[in-house]
């Protein structure tokens, strides 16, 4: 069971942030101190300095930090944060992002005050969730390279868009399982910070399929769409 810490200086927040990601199978802890929030970051492995010693706490395996919290510095959390830990940043609308903690941008999303506690749970999922494609029957000739933006399909390597990427990661997710538009802009939130309209997603599927072939995304009419299981094996 993935372990999730929610900082955020708002308990009502916090607390409907939790509600959601236990009921999606997490392990939730909330902190709502800068002091708490920097002391969990610099305890995660990987960490200069993280501590070892038996009977430390155990690391969250991801967190949710609202950057909007008063008295938590950018530059603290810089300090301390390193690629291998995953994290969803909250940020208030229109305010950009802080540079230097987008890095990998594989393990960051990004989401707006005030969220949607589903998109919340979509972009948590996201961060937990085994890459598409490394399963016994894809690692041969299938997968995706989180770092590239690239999918396999058919022994040839394709690159992908941000945005097309995170559509795949999403349909990749649920092998066999069709997808709602409004689960996909979930998704896409997820990833960019921000909502785009509906139509938006059916003008990105249709350049996946120019991509990846027409087969590979199978429209569900009046549901959504289901991406084909021997796209990316």
């Amino acid at each position: 069971m993935p372990s999730v810490l929610v900082a955020d200086h708002e308990p009502e927040v916090a607390g409907l942030a939790r509600r959601y990601l236990e009921r999606a199978g997490m392990r939730v802890l909330v902190t709502g101190s800068p002091a708490g929030t920097i002391q969990a970051l610099a305890g995660c492995p990987g960490t200069p300095g993280a501590p070892g010693a038996p009977g430390a706490p155990e690391a969250p395996d991801l967190f949710v930090i609202d950057l909007t919290m008063p008295g938590l510095e950018v530059r603290s959390v810089r300090q301390v944060l390193t690629p291998a830990i995953p994290v969803v940043f909250l940020l208030r609308r229109g305010e950009s992002r802080p540079h230097g903690l987008n890095s990998p941008p594989t393990a960051r999303r990004w989401l707006t005050r005030p969220f949607s506690p589903r998109a919340l749970v979509t972009a948590v999922a996201e961060l937990t969730r085994p890459a598409p494609g490394r399963g016994a029957a894809g690692a041969a000739d299938g997968g995706a390279d989180h770092g590239r933006h690239e999918i396999r399909v058919n022994g040839r390597d394709v690159s992908l868009t941000r945005t097309e990427y995170a559509l795949v990661t999403a349909l990749a997710g649920q092998p066999g399982r069709v997808l709602s538009r409004q689960r996909l802009l979930a998704a896409l939130e997820g990833e960019r910070g921000k909502r785009p309209s509906p139509r938006a997603v059916d003008v990105y599927i249709a350049q996946l399929r120019a991509k990846l072939g027409d087969g590979a995304i199978r429209t569900v009419h009046g549901v959504g769409y289901v991406l084909d299981p021997e796209t990316t094996a």
